[in-house]
């Protein structure tokens, strides 16, 4: 794996030298916005020094622990808004005297009186969150707590200043003391809990912004520290436990007298003997402390400096150190983590020799550079680039001190080779030499940003007080200024150190512009709904620049819906801007994501079928296929799903503004239907390829639509009022006449306005309508726009093309995608209503019905039945020359069951696609930093190729790999964390597993199902019986405002949310989420948070499903019955790490054929009747409604359509193995690296590529 750090640059500002009214930088908000300025300012790293606990002389490198936290820098408001301190108790105490200096004994005096308070009134003992604190940091914090707690009882004493029984740890004397000083262990613990639980989302943020920290490790621990006393046997002591030799530094060229430290050394030998055991923990705990781990010392492992103990730095001598061994115990410890190796000081053949094999950067300061030596290794034209350089570190004198206390001869030569125009030139020279090095990665100390003089200095080595006092103000307005932000981006840009790749960024320079001309303002001072609109603008000239008509032959892929979801990122993406228009709007205080919040969500589709369409037109235009999307320009979409008292309430769902997507086109046509006409408008929205083409999706309108005629607060509207509402909504409500005619109507409208501008696109190229088929390819997705086939031909005979040649044409142009095996999808219309809504097409329509039933006696196979329906699906299979499945299995069940008298007469039309997914929208945008480690691990093919995911099979058993596939889903449950919070309120633990199922609302998908575990775990959480780790069950669905046993699953499932959140036994275990409506963009959080993938639907049933396939590349794993793409899923990852149950496919279909499936006798057992009886238990009738609750236990019990209660049993079990199997954490996360790795094949880039070689042959 790389070692190397990505090219960048970064501040050095330890944390207590940020600003603070309580005397001392801290985890508080100036933390947070530091971080902002860092992002603003295009840095990539904050070096923040070691955070430990502090001991004599205040110095971070002599630390009480090489584990824990300095409390110091606990957030006192953090804990004032936590109630655990009162802002007027806080504010008694005089912090400091100056806002630039720490005053240490001040800090010592008053903080712990004021944490204590803190921890009497602290309930943190009885939260899941310390248990689990307390249980991962075992290994240390245990003797760390008691250590500080004697410590303080024997007046700060070190150690070895103990009685001998408590020094030498006699068993005894230890239970006697945690005994004797129990509160103060406990106070001590929760110093440690409070820390971690303010550092770890600061560093989080700081990742989330592109932050990495640096935090420095010394290579010794201190001697008074709870290290050596916890791990004699470590160390090089006497018998009385005192060092026997110590660590430091010979005399040199730095210091005459040498350094003497007086940490103890290692015994290298017998750490060897345990592999490094102690290592390798220290190196863990650093690693999930820190992006980045400065090693101190680097020499001392290649060879140390013994002192005697009682000795000066003259009397030592050089040993040899356990060098490779303890690089590869490092490495085998510190997870996707990186290292710079310290290798400052007399330069040492061996040392160089380890850094290299290491593999790790090391360190070049420029304040050594500058001897007149043009050799000079640290000279900038020297450095090499694996290496971090600086003007200086913490040990150093502040550049304008260095550059004045130099010798005239020596400023001289500073001035010549830095080209500088003064010695007042030099500083500003030296910071810009420094950015232009060719080291990966340069770090300035803050103060020399500020241009401050040794007054600033942090540390002056071998002295003990006045050091490590300094600190940045802020008063009114930092001192850190926007200035010195402008100044560090231009350097970070000029000199390749920028994510924005090139310094005139054309994408900068439109912005920029736009924001001008559109607002007269710089982009800064935009709202983000202005910059919205601008990079909207932006996008599509952009956009408009791919556009390309060449080539003949079209594909035309139609589709009653396209779920497109938010397209700014995605376009970003797409046109490979994405990194550079982030960083410009980080660099001008705005947040991408932000931005994204503004732009509304199209409504243009619902569930599978619609996205599935929108994956395709992105992967048409990312393989350079000509290839356009028509449907229908829906003003209120499906609907807007809002939660009043436990129900689904559907409201309208605008989402159309005078500046959007949609682009007004001069395409207009006449519409003709059986008692009206009405006037339609094109309009287009651009379709980004992955840095290929533009093509459109072209979405019909009318123009006599009128929004104004929705019932206000709701859906409801005068069905009959075609020319007003032909348009308004996705899907209208079909459960009488008029909402079946509505749909005719649109369908109609959709394909009467597709099949024309196809066929005069045609005719533009030069096709005679006879060779149509050499121009365009239309591919029908499911059974909404069959009736382009009788328009198409109804179209070609009034250009005088006969009726049986116009059909061969439109059958050699045709193919058709069936999406499901279920009856109410496979439309069917009663043939009156197509007579009132499409007269002109009944004739055509029944002539073909009647060259179907010349041919074939069979009647399952008619077009129109007995009872005067018309077989929409019949249609297509009849005249096309293609109709293919979604999924292998899907395939094969129209081939054997479904669809197997049409099979029988056309097998060599019938085909398997199965469905995919693409990789820029489900990986790209929602998860990247996931998508960054995996370009980390195995380069950016498999942004294009996706097959190439399987490079990352090599990493199967790397631990560090592992751990930080761990880590990034851990801070992906955060992001999810914190948007529940915001947008609904929830608070949920990212601690907890989460079980995760979101899709269309049907009983098929078996949502009743997961609910009934849900009471399953309710009823053995209060048994007693508590999962390891708490399990969070989130549900996202939408139902059809019709489908009423839909609604009350979907009432069962917010009402066992309410019951839950109010059940103190078993809301630390158990929680249970309905997100509001579910839609894409809330899918691009929840997805890539989720642990398990929730596909549960009856076996035989769900065509392909999408779903599983984004769960999948997201690191989920599948628990599912055998249906759809999960056996695919299953084939490739193989059976250990996919979790299936329940019956199959054929026992399914059996149960089917033979109707043998009685619910009632599933029902009677004992078990299952308990669960079922539960939803209309006292409990939930007091929080839900009678009667929604009694339908839905009834349908189960008298009905059960889809089985529910056939598989729940087989469910349940299977689910408590998954949730036991989830506490082996790098087992699951192999099983996770497994399915990401496997996830491939299912790119719609691959699914598209087959439809053109086996359908469309453009």
């Amino acid at each position: 794996m790389n070692k190397a750090l990505e090219r960048g640059a970064g501040i050095l500002l330890p944390i207590s030298s940020l600003p603070s009214p309580y005397g001392i930088g801290t985890m508080g908000r100036d933390a947070y916005d530091f971080v902002d300025m860092l992002k603003r300012a295009g840095q990539k790293y904050w070096q923040v020094l070691p955070i430990g606990p502090t001991s004599f002389g205040d110095s971070p490198y002599q630390s009480f622990s090489a584990f824990a936290g300095n409390p110091y820098f606990i957030d006192l408001d953090t804990l004032i808004a936590e109630g655990l301190l009162k802002k007027d108790e806080v504010e008694s105490y005089k912090w400091a005297d100056s806002d630039d200096e720490i005053d240490y004994a001040r800090i010592y005096r008053q903080r712990f009186e004021v944490l204590r308070k803190a921890f009497g009134r602290s309930e943190h003992k009885d939260s899941r969150d310390y248990a689990d604190f307390i249980k991962e940091n075992e290994q240390w914090i245990d003797d760390y707590a008691l250590y500080m707690a004697i410590k303080a009882d024997h007046n700060n004493r070190e150690w070895l200043a103990w009685e001998p029984a408590i020094k030498k740890r006699k068993p005894e004397a230890m239970a006697a003391y945690r005994e004797k000083l129990g509160e103060d262990v406990e106070f001590y613990k929760f110093l440690q809990f409070k820390f971690y639980q303010q550092w770890m989302p600061l560093k989080e943020y700081a990742n989330r912004n592109g932050i990495s920290i640096i935090g420095d490790i010394p290579i010794y621990v201190a001697l008074d520290s709870a290290d050596v006393w916890a791990n004699t046997d470590q160390f090089q002591l006497s018998g009385s436990l005192a060092p026997s030799v110590v660590a430091g530094c010979p005399p040199d060229m730095f210091s005459s007298y040498g350094q003497k430290w007086g940490n103890p050394i290692y015994d290298w030998d017998v750490m060897e003997k345990d592999d490094f055991a102690w290592w390798k923990k220290r190196i863990a705990a650093s690693a999930k402390l820190y992006d980045v781990i400065r090693i101190d010392h680097f020499i001392g492992i290649v060879r140390y400096y013994s002192i005697p103990a009682n000795g000066e730095p003259k009397d030592g001598y050089y040993r040899q150190g356990p060098g490779k061994k303890l690089i590869d115990a490092i490495d085998s410890a510190i997870g996707s983590s990186k290292v710079i190796a310290e290798d400052l000081g007399v330069v040492v053949p061996e040392v160089q020799k380890l850094v290299k094999e290491s593999g790790y950067p090391g360190m070049k300061v420029l304040e050594f550079a500058f001897d007149g030596n043009t050799a000079n290794e640290y000279l900038p034209h020297n450095h090499a680039k694996n290496y971090v350089a600086y003007i200086g570190t913490h040990d150093n004198d502040m550049l304008k001190s260095y550059i004045s206390g130099q010798s005239e001869e020596l400023q001289e030569y500073m001035m010549k080779y830095l080209m500088a125009n003064g010695l007042d030139d030099v500083a500003e020279k030296m910071i810009h030499a420094l950015y232009m090095s060719s080291a990966d990665t340069v770090i300035l100390q803050m103060q020399d940003i500020l241009g401050k003089d040794n007054s600033a200095r942090m540390n002056y080595p071998s002295t003990l007080g006045g050091n490590w006092k300094w600190r940045l103000t802020k008063g009114a307005t930092w001192e850190f200024t926007q200035e010195h932000i402008d100044k560090l981006r231009d350097l970070t840009r000029l000199y390749g150190r920028n994510r924005v790749k090139t310094y005139i960024c054309k994408e900068d320079i439109m912005l920029k512009d736009i924001c001008m001309k559109k607002y007269n303002k710089e982009i800064k001072d935009c709202t983000n709904e202005e910059i919205y609109f601008a990079l909207l603008d932006m996008t599509k000239k952009l956009a408009d620049g791919k556009v390309s008509e060449e080539g003949q032959k079209k594909v035309y892929y139609i589709s009653a819906e396209f779920l497109i979801g938010k397209l700014l990122s995605n376009n970003l993406i797409n046109l490979g801007v994405f990194d550079e228009v982030k960083q410009v709007l980080a660099e001008n205080g705005k947040s991408i994501y932000d931005i994204e919040e503004v732009e509304p969500e199209p409504s243009l589709g619902n569930g599978g079928l619609g996205r599935l369409a929108a994956c395709f037109l992105d992967s048409m235009a990312t393989l350079g296929l000509h290839g356009d999307g028509i449907g229908l320009n829906y003003h209120m979409g499906l609907f807007k799903q809002v939660f009043e008292n436990n129900y689904q309430k559907e409201t309208a769902n605008p989402w159309i503004e005078a500046d959007s997507w949609l682009e007004k086109t001069d395409v207009t046509n006449t519409i003709t239907f059986g008692n009206l006409k009405v006037q339609s408008r094109m309009y287009d929205i651009d379709v980004t390829g992955y840095e290929n083409r533009t093509n459109k999706l072209h979405l019909f309108d009318i123009e006599s639509v009128d929004e104004s005629i929705m019932e206000p607060d709701g859906i409801n509207f005068d069905k009959t009022d075609i020319a007003k509402n032909l348009t308004l909504c996705l899907y209208p409500d079909d459960s009488d006449e008029a909402g079946n005619l509505l749909r005719i109507y649109q369908q109609y409208f959709m394909v009467a306005n597709g099949a024309k501008l196809i066929l005069d696109e045609a005719k533009a190229k030069g096709s005679n309508l006879h060779d149509l088929a050499d121009y365009a390819a239309v591919q029908i997705n499911d059974t909404h726009p069959s009736m382009v086939i009788p328009e198409f031909i109804r179209l070609l005979t009034a250009e005088g093309i006969s009726f049986d040649e116009a059909t061969e044409i439109v059958t050699e142009v045709c193919a058709y995608t069936n999406h499901t095996i279920l009856a109410e999808a496979l439309e069917k219309w009663p043939l009156a209503y197509l007579e009132k809504v499409v007269p002109q097409l009944v004739p055509i329509i029944k002539k073909l019905d009647e060259k179907v039933c010349n041919r074939y006696k069979d009647e399952s196979v008619y077009i129109i039945d007995k009872d005067q329906r018309v077989h929409m699906a019949h249609i297509d299979i009849h005249y096309s020359h293609s109709v293919n499945g979604v999924a292998y299995l899907h395939t094969e069940i129209l081939k054997d069951s479904e669809l197997n008298n049409f099979y029988k007469i056309y097998p060599e039309k019938f085909n398997n696609k199965t469905n995919g997914i693409t990789f820029r929208r489900w990986l790209l945008h929602c998860n990247e930093q996931l998508a960054a480690y995996i370009t980390e691990l195995i380069g950016d093919g498999y942004k294009k190729g996706a097959e190439k995911l399987n490079d990352l099979a090599k990493f199967y058993d790397d631990d560090a790999v592992l751990g930080k596939i761990m880590d990034i889903k851990k801070q992906n449950k955060v992001v999810l964390k914190d948007y529940l919070k915001e947008t609904q309120n929830i608070d949920i633990d990212e601690n907890s597993i989460f079980d995760i199922q979101v899709k269309r609302l049907h009983e098929y998908k078996r949502q009743q199902m997961n609910a009934l575990w849900v009471i399953h775990k309710y009823f053995d959480i209060k048994a007693g019986n508590l999962p390891k780790t708490p399990v969070t069950v989130i549900f996202g669905a939408k139902a059809a405002p019709a489908y009423t046993i839909a609604k009350d699953i979907i009432h069962l499932i917010l009402c066992l949310q309410q019951l839950i959140d109010n059940a103190p036994e078993v809301n630390p275990y158990l929680k249970v989420v309905m997100i509001e409506n579910y839609n894409v963009s809330k899918a691009a959080k929840i997805i890539p948070a989720c642990d398990i993938s929730e596909q549960i639907s009856l076996a035989s049933k769900e065509a392909s499903g999408t779903g599983n396939m984004k769960f999948m590349l997201n690191g989920a794993l599948t628990l599912g019955t055998r249906d759809g793409a999960n056996v695919e899923i299953g084939e490739l990852v193989g059976e250990d790490n996919i979790y299936f149950f329940g019956e199959s496919s054929e026992a399914v279909i059996d149960h089917y054929a033979k109707a043998d499936y009685v619910s009632k006798d599933y029902y009677e057992q004992p078990e299952i009747k308990k669960l079922v009886d539960f939803i209309v238990s006292d409990e939930l009738l007091e929080i839900g409604q009678k009667e929604s609750l009694e339908r839905l236990h009834n349908e189960l019990i008298v009905k059960d359509w889809f089985m529910t209660l056939l598989d729940v049993e087989d469910y349940i079990k299977t689910k408590e193995r998954v949730l036991a199997d989830y506490e082996d954490r790098m087992t699951w996360a192999k099983k996770a690296l497994v399915n990401i790795s496997k996830a491939g094949f299912f790119s719609s880039d691959r699914t598209i590529a087959e439809y053109n070689k086996d359908i469309w042959r453009l």
